[in-house]
């Protein structure tokens, strides 16, 4: 795939992941049970992947190869439990959205992608190579992060505690660490069974597995089970998160974590700033240090994206 398509990919699933943290958020909060709401969200997207793998005539066959490809051990089998990640970030969309207002939500995930993806790259665990860290890379890596940062600034004057939002911006900062090496475990994933469909469908079933897990603990103590709203929408969430998935798992086999990174930070501010002005939650405050962090963000994705371009691809 080019890299430019890879990068628009990226753009978009980068939008899709703004839409599906507010849809799991109100999940949340409709059910009063965020643990269920994450639960609701992975379970439905691995029906939903479950399906197409199953229906589509080259990931059905691709699925019979599985087994012979597990006894080359072409990857780390711990690269399976990548879902876990993925039930942590979910899980955060559900607590920290609403409080904070999906913009700084992002901003708190935008952070902890950037400070892990160039080591993530420089390793080599998403496409494979190995990716030099160089200084138009770091460059654009630090201006995104002065982005975030500016950004973020005004949310530290609102009415919330200061203590309480730097306690909420925690969760989703561990989650974008953790989710360059999510992007990479299953950007190899997908390289040695040659579909991003096999590496999503790993990723929803060992998410689904341990939040069902956990929340069957939780119902057992507190007694309340119930998963079920009138606000059918809400339960997009799951499907829409395969899609998004599986836009990363093909953008990083062919640009690298880095890269991906950048364009899904530019893809979700862009879908954060509309979403906090046309579906605001408590939380959300829009202003012109956002638009200027969407700006700076953008700038960024172009820097870093120079070096793959032309003959600077082959050497790599």
């Amino acid at each position: 795939m080019p890299a430019a398509l890879a990068l628009v990919l990226a753009v978009f699933g980068g939008i899709g992941l703004a839409v599906q943290g507010r849809l799991n958020s109100e999940l949340g909060v409709q059910l009063q049970d965020r643990i269920g709401a994450a639960l609701i969200s992975f379970g439905t997207g691995f029906i939903a992947v479950l399906v197409f793998a199953t229906v589509l005539p080259s990931a059905r066959a691709r699925l019979g190869r599985m087994p012979s490809l597990f006894r080359q051990r072409r990857y780390p089998p711990w690269y399976l439990l990548a879902g876990l990640i993925g039930a942590f970030y979910v899980f955060t969309q559900t607590v920290a959205v609403g409080p904070i207002g999906l913009s700084l939500f992002t901003i708190a995930v935008v952070t902890g992608q950037l400070a892990s993806g160039l080591v993530v790259d420089r390793l080599g665990l998403g496409s494979g190579k190995k990716i030099p860290v160089n200084g138009v890379r770091i460059a654009g890596a630090a201006l995104a992060l002065a982005a975030a940062v500016t950004a973020a600034l005004p949310h530290f004057g609102n009415s919330l505690n200061t203590g309480l939002l730097v306690l909420l911006m925690l969760l989703p900062l561990a989650a974008g660490l953790m989710q360059s090496v999510q992007q990479g475990m299953l950007g190899q994933i997908a390289t040695v069974h040659g579909s991003p469909v096999i590496s999503t469908l790993f990723n929803f079933g060992a998410g689904t597995l341990a939040l069902l897990a956990v929340w069957t603990v939780q119902a057992a103590i507190s007694g309340q089970a119930g998963l079920l709203t009138p606000q059918w929408w809400l339960y997009t969430g799951g499907p829409l998160g395969t899609l998004v998935l599986g836009a990363a798992t093909l953008s990083v086999a062919n640009t690298g974590v880095l890269l991906t990174s950048l364009g899904m930070i530019g893809g979700q501010l862009v879908g954060s700033l509309v979403l906090d002005i046309l579906w605001p939650t408590a939380g959300s405050l829009v202003g012109a240090a956002t638009v200027a962090g969407i700006v700076l963000t953008s700038l960024a994705l172009v820097i870093a994206s120079r070096p793959w371009r032309g003959k600077g691809w082959a050497r790599r």
